[in-house]
């Protein structure tokens, strides 16, 4: 299905849904836009591809100010209402109400607080089902201070060098979530993209 605009606060907003039988769909969320990030992500995409091999439906989007997305980066908090326009157009599209969420990077914490949001919101109609956090920006962002699920993963490379390794694995650690520590990988797992997926198959779903 080829790439869509729809209706967000700041403007209009590019997604890319692949549509499948399922009743679960996997929202993912992409690194910072600032720094060249976009849905077109190699970590992004491969996520999408795991998600599609589950047949789960995925929907890739683009931040405010990436790709066609109008407006401009709003440091988190825009992002956050980015999620949840395409959170309710999904609801708008489909009868599938199992939720998984993934965030890479900057979209680590994206993901994490928007189903900080979600949790607390008990009128919304998704249940989330798994948060996968892939070297999420523990360092920037305030994400000590969120309620996410138990289970949450995590994924980081020994080698990361935009996120101190240690800090995600001290803040994983801290909170007893199930973390994955990839050696010889660096922060956008240069060569080690089919570890993505070999990690996901063992926690899936």
């Amino acid at each position: 299905m080829p790439d869509q605009l729809i209706q967000g606060h700041a403007g209009m907003l590019q997604i890319r849904p692949l549509w499948q039988e399922s009743d679960g769909v996997a929202v993912i969320c992409h690194p910072h836009p600032l720094m060249g990030g976009t849905m077109d992500n190699k970590v992004v995409t491969t996520l999408a591809r795991f998600f599609r091999q589950q047949k789960i439906s995925v929907v890739q989007f683009n931040f405010r100010g990436v790709g066609l997305s109008t407006g401009s980066h709003a440091d988190g908090m825009g992002e956050i209402d980015d999620f949840f326009c395409v959170l309710d157009w999904i609801a708008s599209q489909t009868t599938a109400r199992n939720l998984y969420v993934a965030g890479f990077s900057f979209g680590g914490y994206i993901a994490a607080a928007s189903c900080d949001r979600l949790l607390s919101d008990n009128n919304h109609q998704f249940k989330l089902k798994k948060l996968y956090l892939l070297a999420p920006a523990v360092q920037n962002y305030p994400m000590e201070t969120l309620t996410l699920p138990e289970d949450t993963f995590v994924m980081v490379g020994d080698q990361d060098e935009v996120v101190p390794p240690q800090e995600i694995i001290n803040w994983a650690n801290a909170r007893h979530f199930d973390l994955a520590i990839i050696p010889e990988c660096s922060h956008f797992f240069h060569g080690q993209l089919p570890a993505i997926g070999l990690q996901l198959e063992r926690r899936f779903p």
